[in-house]
């Protein structure tokens, strides 16, 4: 079978994920927030207790170093939160690094927000 064979048989088995219902589920050690400040050129990251008192924030532009601290602490028992956390993380980075809006749970808006601070005066 040629390469182009057994490409072609890979991607037309694989399991299509488009039509797969995202559920929200509360992990039962916390929550985060992720914001970039500009201004200290670092993503912050805050740690919630169930109860909504702050424990921790961390902070970095490495989002391995940053999960890695969190896991470290045993601060989420959810895979799915894991994976989320990671994907908003770096989402969080790639805003700082390339001066975006980023806005937690929203798709990044990939236009520089300078353009959009000179739009509006």
């Amino acid at each position: 079978m040629e390469l182009n064979e057994k490409l072609n048989k890979e991607l037309n088995s694989a399991i299509e994920t488009s039509n797969v219902f995202l559920k929200w589920n509360l992990d039962k050690k916390g929550y985060f927030t992720i914001k970039p400040f500009f201004s200290r050129e670092k993503v912050f990251v805050r740690y919630y207790d169930t109860k909504n008192n702050l424990k921790y924030t961390f902070s970095g532009v490495n989002t391995s170093q940053i999960i890695q601290s969190i896991i470290e602490r045993k601060l989420i028992s959810r895979l799915d939160h894991a994976a989320y956390l990671g994907k908003e993380i770096e989402k969080a980075i790639i805003a700082l690094k390339n001066n975006l809006e980023y806005v937690q749970d929203r798709e990044l808006q990939l236009e520089d927000k300078s353009k959009i601070v000179n739009q509006n005066g």
